[in-house]
């Protein structure tokens, strides 16, 4: 019989029902896997097929599960890249509760499960909201999501597991192609080159989980602002042309900086903002990507993920 590792990748519901023992399986069965491969801070992700990129979820795990099944859909797997906040907010409606409750449980441990199956292929980053114990992030829900699903003797143990295995994540990747994937932005000026990297530097997680494209800036206690010129230097430093990010809603669907930089948000919380929808990017395989004008997007429906332009690709005056 299938593990609930097996079950949660068919169906991230699979767990709604479950006893608390049925998580745990689940958790046990990624940090073994963590464990036999840990994840690299940057991961080189090939350019043999296209692939697929999503944006900050917070809970809306049947938008998440159908791009990992578009991603998936024929004889060979596309690649599959996540930006991050898979938690907190946890619903796909507001105010909480909401129509999907404790969507953060689901979400989270529907990409993990994949990220440990098959590492090769699904790549899910760390955002602000999987670096909670580092930098705080306000109004977090997951504990609370925990509390609603389970007995609280499970709850506060399970939240510590979940949280131990979303930190243990990738801060970024990058694609043979040209494109690098962060949550938020770049790295403070005297740590744009990955190989000075460090798991434990805090300004590093600050510059890359929480800074936002000064078109997008606000002050959230945390986290700088980049322009142009700034994202070139790391662009170069990583060797790339193109990043694609989550993070600041306002500008999801839009490049910006001249096709240099892409926001994509996966969430039906976020889909009034930007270019209003629930997007995922693609990556096409192969050939080098010069601008955001060489990638697609869609935007997801419900049923279909629908090919959709790309705003924002006229040069900024």
């Amino acid at each position: 019989m299938d593990g609930w590792a097996s079950r949660v990748r068919s169906d991230p519901a699979a767990l709604i029902p479950e006893p608390a023992s049925a998580l745990g399986e689940v958790l046990d069965e990624v940090e073994a896997a963590f464990d036999r491969r840990p994840w690299p801070l940057l991961v080189d992700v090939p350019a043999d097929r296209p692939i697929q990129v999503v944006g900050d979820s917070h809970g809306d795990w049947p938008a998440v599960s159908a791009g990992v099944r578009f991603a998936r859909r024929g004889p060979t797997p596309e690649r599959f890249v996540a930006l991050g906040d898979y938690v907190d907010r946890g619903t796909r409606a507001q105010p909480d509760p909401a129509a999907l409750p404790n969507g953060s449980i689901w979400n989270a441990a529907y990409l993990l499960a994949w990220a440990a199956h098959d590492p090769d292929r699904i790549v899910p980053l760390r955002g602000n909201h999987e670096a909670t114990r580092q930098i705080l992030v306000p109004g977090p829900t997951l504990l609370r999501e925990l509390r609603r699903a389970y007995p609280p003797r499970d709850a506060l143990p399970l939240f510590e597991r979940l949280v131990g295995l979303l930190e243990r994540l990738p801060l970024a990747a990058r694609s043979e192609n040209g494109v690098v994937f962060v949550h938020g932005g770049i790295p403070p000026a005297d740590r744009l080159d990955p190989r000075s990297w460090r798991k434990d530097d805090l300004a590093l997680l600050e510059g890359l989980l929480w800074s936002d494209p000064s078109l997008d800036y606000e002050d959230r206690a945390a986290g700088f602002p980049y322009g142009p010129e700034e994202l070139a230097e790391f662009l170069r430093a990583v060797g790339c042309r193109v990043m694609v990010k989550g993070h600041a809603p306002d500008h999801s669907g839009r490049a910006i900086f001249d096709g240099r930089l892409l926001t994509v948000h996966t969430s039906d919380i976020f889909a009034s903002f930007g270019e209003r929808g629930v997007l995922m990017a693609e990556v096409p395989a192969g050939r080098r990507v010069e601008t955001a004008a060489d990638l697609a997007l869609r935007s997801w429906n419900g049923t279909d993920w629908e090919l959709r332009p790309i705003a924002g690709l006229a040069r900024e005056a």
